[in-house]
C-alpha cells in the first residue's frame, strides 16, 4: 500500500494522464491499493514471457520496453519498442488478458514505479462502492491501448512505405 504525501498526490493527479477524470476519493482508493517500487538503473522490471500479474505507472525515471527479434550466434537480439517517461503506464496487457508478458521492461535510470496487481484491481471491480471507478479505470486502459495501437499502425505504414521505396 502506498502512503501518499499531498505534494505527490497533486503531482500524480496533474501529471499522470492515466488519472485524468478521477475524483480525489477515487484516485485515493486506487492509490491505496498500489505498491511503490524502486528500480536501480539497468534493472529489469519484468521479462518477456514472464507471467504478468500487475501493471505499473512510472512516477520518476525512465523505463525502456524491448522485444526479442531473433537470435544470432547464441545471443538473443532485442529491439527497443519505446522509452517511457514519468506519467506513463505499462504492463497492463498481462492484467487484461492473463497471458505472458509481450516484452521486457528495464529501468534505464533509477526509477520509482507504482504497481497494482490484477487481484487488487478485481477487488475494486467487485466493490459496488467503486463501480464508477472501475469504469474509469477500464476506459483509461482502453484509451491508452487505442493510442498505442494508432502509433503502431503508423509505424507499420512508415516501414512499409520505406520498404516500397527501396
Amino acid at each position: 500500500m502506498v502512503a501518499i504525501r499531498k505534494e505527490i498526490f497533486l503531482r500524480l493527479k496533474s501529471e499522470i494522464p492515466f488519472f485524468h477524470g478521477f475524483r480525489d476519493e477515487e484516485m485515493l482508493a486506487f492509490l491505496r491499493l498500489m505498491t511503490a517500487e524502486h528500480f536501480k538503473a539497468d534493472h529489469t522490471v519484468f521479462k518477456e514471457f514472464d507471467q504478468g500479474d500487475k501493471m505499473y505507472i512510472l512516477f520518476s525515471g525512465e523505463v525502456e520496453i524491448t522485444k526479442r527479434v531473433g537470435q544470432a550466434e547464441g545471443m538473443v537480439k532485442e529491439t527497443t519498442m519505446t522509452r517511457l517517461k514519468p506519467g506513463e503506464a505499462f504492463g497492463e496487457l498481462g492484467i487484461l488478458d492473463h497471458r505472458p508478458r509481450s516484452a521486457t521492461a528495464r529501468a534505464i535510470e533509477a526509477s520509482m514505479l507504482f504497481s497494482i496487481t490484477s487481484e487488487k484491481l478485481e477487488r475494486i471491480a467487485k466493490n459496488p462502492k467503486y463501480a464508477f471507478l472501475s469504469y474509469k479505470l477500464f476506459r483509461n486502459f482502453a484509451t491508452m491501448l487505442a493510442s498505442r495501437l494508432r502509433d503502431t499502425n503508423q509505424k507499420v505504414v512508415t516501414l512499409e512505405s520505406q520498404r516500397l521505396s527501396l
